[in-house]
């Protein structure tokens, strides 16, 4: 008999197995404020954060037809966990909060293969052609491309490059100017979305470690090299600071999967 818990169809046991790993995290967060060994550290502010790594605690596994334990027990396509990433803290980029500051769009990249070149279109006149393969997409060449344009020119852009999304920032002579936002000319063939909005948070240029207070369940998609994470980079999020542990996220921007191991961004 199996029940429904967190999206998957798991035993009684692994859901009891699963409750008992989020029992021991509250438990021990519980007991946080009551250590006096831990030095204080002040109070810090919440954060909001863009994550830089795909995360997952455990991954889901399911035992293959015909398969026995060591005491000769039937486990055949019983699902169990296999630790991943354990508990490390993850990277993460920190943002802020301009509602009035230098006008910014965020450009965001969907689908199961992200590969090819685009344009970005301003005002009718569009780019050089940009790769959006990983080493190519840097901020300096996508900076570069966007100064070519004549509504923009040299040093009146600043672009911050997250796994899936560009950040693109109106500065100098166009800090405070509204603009348009941009039109992304695709190949005919792409196989993935973008998708442009105006946003009000901004890169704060710093990173920190942030730690998942309960366990993140990936699910393992038959190659022990790619797995579907829980977490996947690029995702934004929320934090608080806890004094003798650091950032601890309390709420994750959820993302699809491709099936195939790799996310959709």
């Amino acid at each position: 008999m199996t029940e429904r818990f967190s999206n998957y169809q798991v035993t009684p046991s692994f859901k009891n197995s699963l409750e008992g790993m989020v029992a021991w995290y509250k438990r021990n967060f519980e007991k946080l404020p009551d250590q006096k060994h831990l030095k204080p550290e002040g109070v810090r502010p919440p954060i909001r954060y863009c994550t830089l790594q795909p995360y997952s605690t455990y991954i889901v596994k399911r035992y293959p037809s015909d398969s026995y334990d060591y005491d000769g027990d039937l486990r055949s396509n019983q699902e169990y966990a296999v630790m991943v990433d354990g508990d490390n803290p993850v990277p993460v980029a920190v943002m802020h909060l301009e509602p009035y500051g230098n006008h910014k769009q965020l450009v965001s990249f969907k689908g199961d293969i992200i590969s090819g070149e685009i344009k970005l279109v301003l005002g009718g006149n569009e780019t050089d052609p940009i790769s959006l393969l990983s080493q190519n997409a840097t901020s300096e060449n996508i900076t570069a491309a966007l100064e070519k344009l004549p509504s923009i020119g040299r040093n009146n852009v600043a672009v911050t490059v997250y796994p899936g999304r560009w950040l693109i920032e109106f500065i100098g002579d166009l800090a405070g100017q509204s603009f348009e936002p941009f039109v992304v000319d695709r190949p005919e063939a792409a196989v993935f979305e973008t998708h442009v909005l105006e946003t009000r948070w901004n890169d704060s240029r710093r990173v920190e470690k942030l730690h998942y207070p309960i366990p993140l369940i990936g699910e393992w998609d038959g190659d022990d090299d790619a797995i579907n994470d829980a977490v996947a980079a690029g995702s934004f999020g929320t934090a608080n600071w806890f004094p003798g542990v650091g950032y601890m996220s309390n709420l994750n921007e959820c993302r699809d999967f491709n099936g195939d191991g790799t996310p959709e961004l």
